[in-house]
């Protein structure tokens, strides 16, 4: 057989009397003679693997009259002929193609398309097609060995014509090849080329050899689009219950609530806060019922869904914070230590900014963690601040610094502040207007062991009757005066205890024996601390103690309320400062005098000495008054030697803007030169001088805090940008509050949650979560977005598709 076009595709059904391939010579002139096919239709041969039988072709339309030509119009109006034989087999009802049916073809549904194509071109003889030419009357028949060089070509056997099938099949538009059908055989080699290089023909062939394919696409594309939509179904079913999740853990760590129970098994009649207020949850919400009976995707209380929520919500906030942060100006960055119920220390830090907005100005201090940091030395303290400052992309914005007694050595505190400084100039270290000075003192004592005993043991007395209502009865009958309350935490002077211990002494002694004299009222621990407390107090070594610090704290409270009331008036502070230092020099001097009172105190209350020393008692106690004195004239020193450098402060003291309006003091703006990067003095003293001229910003503004936000509610911000700076700069120092008690204290709030959380596995972020639960609170002002944000920071850290859309 000669190459030809390629037969393409199986051919479902042929006729008999297939040919050899036809020469050229052979395709032109195909004579026969006419009496062979007037007289019967030749017999047709099966197709080998395939069913016999022939596609019948019902004529749906007459035929064109001839009109004759060349074009491919004209050539497809089929000539006279001699009728044909009626076809006598149809082919079996499976494959039943017929020309009407393959027009109807984009109205069939997908299964029978699929059928009609796998069906196949009907290839009937056409035996009634033939062609008289000449003189002779020579036909010429049409010849099957066409379907196999066309495999686009089919036929009907009712018109004895020639289609397209490809074309009938997705063709938008008529042609004889689909509506008529072709039988001019004179021209049927020109007429097949040109019409199978037809744009119309090749769309047509495309359709049907990919028409499987893209049916397959689009099977996959409606079943991924199903598949997606189930997918988010079950996402947002997922997502609900994790706002389920998300409501119990902030309103129990808003509370302060421990979220576990001493027993959290499932057959436990008390799950836990956390799980039992799920439970509750799930009352009044069906769909949250329904998964935490059926999800096998995940659990509700399992522990590590509800520890990456917990750590999603901090993130939150954390986020809030570094955005407010990146905002401000200035910050300040405050180092404490903290102990918890569990005696567990940790340092905490807390930054400290302006937050500007379009009406208003506020002093924020952010909550930004605990972190566990056991090396107290300058160096790892250093370490730990800067790497907090670069976490939150401010080191070049630290203008201030500070740290409690407790969360430095005291012989480092210099070496630390000075280690800040070097990398950032103008982070002035500072006494903290939070640390109440007293407390300060005290933590800083506890370098010394026997001043580190002596005060863990005042606290603990303090906790012996805070503990107990019986015992505190019987210091009301006994003492008639309760102890000022001492927890390590508090954030409380305890000048107070040590005060109130050593003027009732020989009362408590008094009340530890009586318990002791009565053991049938009283439980083991507490006869036995009853006893261990009566014996401390009885020791000559606890009056001495006593009796120095509270000489030491008569001078450093009267400073400290100085401090807290008259903090813009640096020069009188400072003073104050200085006075105060000189009478702790002063009582290093005068041992012999102090030692006079301590005796005669011993003498008083019955007290001995029954402590063994290698020195003479009486010089060994020297050296520890002298080394009480230096410890805290040292820590003094360390706090308040740059305290002179403030004197900046007034210029933005309310209360004198009418005297500073007749006289500029310059003094006070030079002092400002450490922070000269961030201003123009030239226009900042023009600035204040409009300020200091104005009524009605004498009238309505009390304190920097006002001023600010005078400025920013009239819309002066721009008008004033240097004063505004100095405001700024101003409030964030954190020597600036008038009061400790101030609400956005975050010292406040860190030492309440240390004092009462007593959940054992509780994480780090949980203490983010209920420190700063103001700012959670506005947070969830937008609802939505606070719980899609939550839960797309719990998607990255669980790494679960169940809960993100696609």
């Amino acid at each position: 057989m000669s190459s030809g076009i390629p037969f393409e595709e199986p051919v479902p059904y042929v006729e008999e009397n297939i040919m050899e391939p036809l020469s050229v010579k052979q395709e032109e002139i195909m004579i026969k003679d006419e009496a062979l096919h007037s007289s019967e239709n030749p017999k047709e041969p099966e197709n080998p693997g395939l069913s016999s039988g022939t596609f019948q072709c019902p004529e749906k339309s007459p035929l064109l009259e001839p009109s004759g030509g060349t074009s491919e119009s004209a050539r497809d109006v089929c000539p006279p002929r001699p009728a044909a034989a009626p076809e006598k087999r149809k082919a079996p009802a499976t494959m039943e193609n017929n020309i009407a049916d393959l027009r109807n073809f984009s109205t069939l549904d997908l299964r029978l398309k699929k059928k009609m194509i796998r069906n196949g071109r009907p290839l009937p003889a056409l035996s009634g097609l033939l062609e008289t030419k000449g003189p002779k009357q020579v036909t010429r028949s049409f010849q099957t060995e066409w379907y196999q060089r066309k495999d686009w070509l089919c036929g009907c056997g009712t018109k004895n014509s020639l289609f397209c099938f490809p074309c009938l099949l997705f063709s938008t538009t008529e042609s004889a090849w689909t509506s008529t059908g072709f039988c001019d055989l004179k021209n049927l080699s020109r007429s097949l080329n040109k019409h199978e290089k037809s744009a119309a023909h090749i769309k047509c062939q495309i359709a049907l050899k990919t028409f499987e394919i893209s049916r397959k696409d689009v099977t996959a594309v409606q079943q991924q689009k199903l598949d997606i939509s189930t997918h988010n179904a079950n996402v947002k079913e997922n997502r609900e219950v994790l706002k389920d999740l998300i409501n119990v853990i902030c309103f129990l760590a808003k509370q302060k609530i421990a979220f576990h129970g001493n027993n959290d098994s499932v057959s436990s009649l008390n799950c836990g806060n956390y799980v039992e207020l799920i439970q509750v949850f799930a009352e009044k919400d069906a769909n949250l019922a329904k998964h935490l009976q059926t999800s096998t995707t995940f659990s509700g209380s399992s522990n590590r869904i509800k520890n990456h929520l917990v750590e999603a919500v901090a993130d939150v906030i954390r986020n809030d914070m570094k955005e407010e942060i990146n905002a401000a100006l200035f910050v300040a960055v405050e180092v404490d230590e903290t102990t918890d119920v569990t005696n567990k220390a940790q340092l905490s830090v807390i930054m400290r900014y302006v937050v500007k907005r379009e009406v208003t100005c506020e002093v924020k201090e952010a909550f930004l963690g605990f972190d566990d940091v056991s090396d107290r030395r300058a160096s790892a303290i250093e370490d730990y601040v800067l790497g907090v400052l670069q976490k939150y992309q401010c080191t070049e914005k630290l203008v201030a610094q500070t740290y409690d007694g407790a969360s430095v050595m005291a012989s480092d505190l210099n070496g630390v502040q000075a280690k800040i400084k070097k990398k950032v100039p103008e982070a002035t270290f500072l006494h903290c207007y939070a640390h109440k000075l007293n407390l300060v003192l005290m933590h800083s004592a506890k370098c010394m062991p026997a001043c580190k005993t002596f005060f863990k043991t005042i606290e603990g007395l303090a906790m012996f009757f805070n503990k107990s209502t019986k015992r505190t009865q019987l210091l009301d009958e006994v003492v008639k005066r309760r102890l000022p309350i001492a927890a390590p935490t508090k954030w409380s002077s305890n000048s107070r205890l040590v005060q109130t211990i050593s003027m009732y002494q020989s009362d408590l002694r008094a009340m530890f024996r009586i318990m002791n004299e009565n053991p049938d009222g009283w439980d083991n621990d507490s006869l036995m601390m009853a006893a261990g407390y009566d014996h401390w107090l009885s020791k000559a070594s606890t009056c001495f103690l006593l009796m120095a610090y509270e000489s030491v704290f008569v001078e450093t409270d009267a400073l400290f309320r100085v401090l807290q009331n008259k903090v813009m008036e640096v020069e009188f502070c400072y003073e104050q400062i200085r006075n105060t230092m000189g009478v702790l020099k002063r009582q290093t001097q005068e041992f012999d005098n102090f030692y006079d009172r301590f005796r005669q105190q011993c003498i008083t209350l019955g007290l001995t000495d029954n402590e063994r020393s290698k020195q003479p008692i009486r010089d060994e106690r020297k050296r520890m008054f002298e080394n009480i004195l230096d410890n805290i004239s040292g820590q003094m020193k360390a706090r308040f030697d740059h305290f002179a450098e403030l004197a900046f402060l007034g210029l933005v003291d309310c209360t004198k803007f009418y005297e500073m309006s007749q006289h500029f003091d310059d003094t006070k703006l030079q002092s400002l030169s450490k922070y000269g990067k961030y201003f123009d003095f030239s226009r900042l003293k023009a600035d204040l001088i409009g300020l200091y001229g104005t009524k009605m910003v004498r009238n309505e503004c009390k304190s920097p805090g006002q001023l600010l936000s005078f400025l920013a509610k009239n819309g002066l911000m721009q008008t004033v940008p240097e004063a505004t700076k100095l405001l700024q700069l101003v409030l964030t120092i954190p020597a600036t509050t008038g009061s400790v008690d101030r609400t956005f204290s975050a010292l406040k709030r860190l030492k309440a949650y240390t004092r009462n959380n007593t959940d054992q596995g509780r994480l780090p972020s949980m203490a983010i979560i209920s420190i700063e639960t103001e700012r959670l609170l506005k947070l969830k002002e937008e609802k939505e977005d606070f719980n899609n944000k939550v839960i797309d920071i719990f998607v990255q850290k669980d790494g679960r598709m169940d809960f993100i859309y696609k």
